[in-house]
């Protein structure tokens, strides 16, 4: 078989233990016999956990190239769900991706038995995973939607080495690979901008390709300047293989240098230098990636270089802006921050009108904008359509590409309310691109909006599988568990979030003092917000001082959020009543807010703050309203 094993140890998932030494499966204690081959399929599935396992990978892997017929595979899948069923477990476990294979949905943990006479290190350093959360609406888009092409509102600080997990317990996944942000050499800084694209193309490109199983950028970017080795990387990302490397622009030449390092080993698998004219940079990226893939021991179909050009340009000049867009858009942070990265996408589209991720990432800036305007404004309205424009336009060009589908799912999100049209496209990427991290966040906002908990726990987790290191991650795991009202397993994954960044960003400590809140802790949840700097904090303090007692402290906190977000914050406003016991209050500013179509409105079907007035009769007429607008 095919499968890298950990030294010792057994795999666990719900009632299950799976023993790959031992080859023992057993539920709740209680031996499970299975015959050799469906062993070995189970196994595989297992240790691939998270991602589609495509039939042919799984015949070569686990029938070891015998030839076998094609009904053999789902034969095991069958006999596999049936003996799970009988003894308990899950139908869902194992999930069919259509005309594709197969994904062990379930969350696995592996538990390392150590050697005899094995000692622990003295100082073993913290496990790090993390999570990615809840942010002023006016940006969610931005974070969750835009996320879909790596953004994040705040730079994750690089864990240190320390990270990593024991060595008796590295044992990554099979055609497992990192890339980092290639180093820009030249001395001018002003080029990381093209460094960092090339790093974040070639990540978006392996991505695509099924068979691999790709770090996402936030986790591998963050050891950009750090003394962290290949090795301790590798054991932070759970990756086989690291691919570094470094850009120089000389005129109008490039010089693109990249090595591909077992992380096992430390020696180096592939390594190459392209010296180019700037305008076979897609050429370059291509070539790096199929090198990658096949370096790694994937099976490539023969279009592939095709399918991993999908969506983008061979104009240099469009790719240049593209890639300026895709910098600014990591720092944005207030409305002009969007609007000088739109100029950038128009201007790659102006370019090359058949640039379809350029239309797709104008989708995501274009309903970041109408998420910060006037709610109920001609202004919005058109900001919404012509994101929707944009999005129709990419998925037009690239049908095949996951991406352009997240952009137009984001669009119908957050532009229209639409949730059941939008759930339907994040599907669709997710399925045209299971190994992205971005698109899982995006599902589980879109499963979340319509009030389907289990399938958005389900995506958050496969996000922070994906993307390891990223606080925005685990944030968005917290505030799905938030949505949810499972309120202990909010804040463990805030805690995660912590380990990964040293602190919490302020939307995270606000969403940890509303958790706080909700479970009766108010004087706990009030100093997390005392300082009043804006209005999430505000809208904290608001609810917490009437919960103390302080009624007239709470009414200062609301003019406050009042004085920031006028008319715009009906929403907030109807939350706040509803946890201060003014129904009628409440009910006013909810209409008010459906009115408006607030975007926020996308976590109003389980949104806990609003529970006091759910079961209202009103409540529920004015929800009937929100349906998504005509053309």
């Amino acid at each position: 078989m095919d499968v890298l094993l950990r030294e010792q140890g057994v795999y666990r998932f719900g009632r299950y233990r799976l023993d790959a030494v031992r080859r023992t499966l057993l539920c709740d204690g209680e031996r499970i016999k299975l015959a050799e081959r469906l062993f070995d399929v189970l196994l595989y599935l297992v240790v691939n956990h998270g991602r589609v396992v495509e039939r042919d990978e799984l015949l070569q892997s686990v029938w070891a190239g015998r030839i076998v017929e094609d009904s053999n595979v789902s034969q095991a899948i069958f006999a596999l769900r049936k003996i799970l069923r009988a003894t308990g477990g899950q139908d869902a476990s194992i999930v069919t991706v259509q005309g594709r294979g197969f994904r062990f949905a379930e969350p696995v943990v592996f538990e390392p038995e150590q050697p005899e006479g094995w000692e622990a290190p003295a100082a073993a350093a913290p496990d790090r995973s993390p999570w990615r959360g809840w942010m002023p609406l006016a940006l969610a888009v931005v974070v969750v939607a835009l996320a879909g092409a790596g953004m994040a509102l705040r730079s994750s600080r690089a864990p240190g080495p320390g990270a990593a997990p024991a060595a008796s317990a590295f044992a990554p996944p099979a055609h497992s690979v990192a890339v980092l942000a290639f180093d820009t050499l030249g001395g001018d800084a002003g080029q990381t901008y093209l460094s960092d694209g090339l790093s974040e193309q070639l990540i978006d490109e392996l991505t695509q390709i099924n068979a691999l199983s790709v770090a996402a950028r936030t986790s591998s970017f963050s050891f950009r300047g750090s003394h962290a080795t290949i090795a301790d990387i590798a054991r932070a990302l759970n990756v086989g293989a690291v691919l570094a490397g470094s850009v120089r622009r000389s005129g109008t030449r490039l010089v693109v240098t990249a090595q591909l390092t077992n992380a096992r080993t430390g020696f180096n698998i592939w390594s190459k230098t392209y010296d180019r004219d700037q305008s076979d940079i897609v050429t370059v990226q291509t070539d790096i990636a199929l090198a990658v893939a096949r370096s790694l021991q994937v099976a490539l179909p023969s279009d592939a270089a095709t399918r991993l050009a999908l969506g983008g340009t061979s104009n240099a000049a469009a790719l240049d802006a593209y890639l300026r867009g895709m910098t600014l858009r990591r720092a944005v942070r207030v409305e002009a921050d969007l609007r000088a990265t739109l100029a950038e996408f128009d201007r790659a589209v102006a370019l090359d009108p058949d640039f379809a991720l350029a239309h797709a990432r104008r989708a995501f800036i274009l309903v970041g904008l109408a998420s910060t305007g006037t709610y109920g404004s001609a202004d919005q309205h058109l900001l919404a359509q012509q994101a929707l424009a944009a999005a129709d336009r990419a998925v037009a060009l690239a049908p095949m590409l996951g991406m352009v589908h997240s952009a137009r799912g984001a669009v119908l999100s957050y532009g229209m309310l639409d949730h059941a049209a939008a759930a339907a496209e994040q599907e669709k990427a997710q399925a045209l691109t299971p190994g992205n991290a971005a698109i899982e966040g995006n599902v589980a906002s879109a499963e979340l909006a319509l009030g389907h908990l289990e399938p958005a726990v389900e995506a958050a987790r496969r996000a922070t599988e994906l993307d390891p290191l990223s606080p925005d991650m685990w944030g968005e795991l917290a505030r799905v568990f938030y949505e949810g009202h499972r309120y202990g397993e909010a804040m463990d994954a805030l805690d995660r979030e912590r380990t990964v960044t040293g602190t919490l960003p302020r939307r995270h400590s606000v969403l940890r003092a509303t958790v706080l809140l909700l479970q009766g802790h108010a004087a706990e949840a009030r100093p997390i917000c005392a300082s009043g700097g804006d209005w999430q904090e505000n809208e904290l303090l608001a609810m917490a001082d009437h919960a103390l007692g302080q009624q007239a402290a709470a009414e200062a906190d609301l003019a406050r959020v009042r004085a920031a977000l006028g008319d715009g914050g009906a929403l907030n406003y109807a939350e706040i009543a509803a946890q201060w016991g003014r129904t009628a209050d409440a009910l006013r500013w909810f209409d008010t807010a459906v009115r408006l179509r607030d975007p926020g409105l996308i976590d109003v079907v389980l949104d806990p703050l609003l529970d006091p007035i759910r079961s209202e009769p009103k409540f529920r007429e004015i929800l009937a309203r929100l349906a998504p607008p005509g053309p």
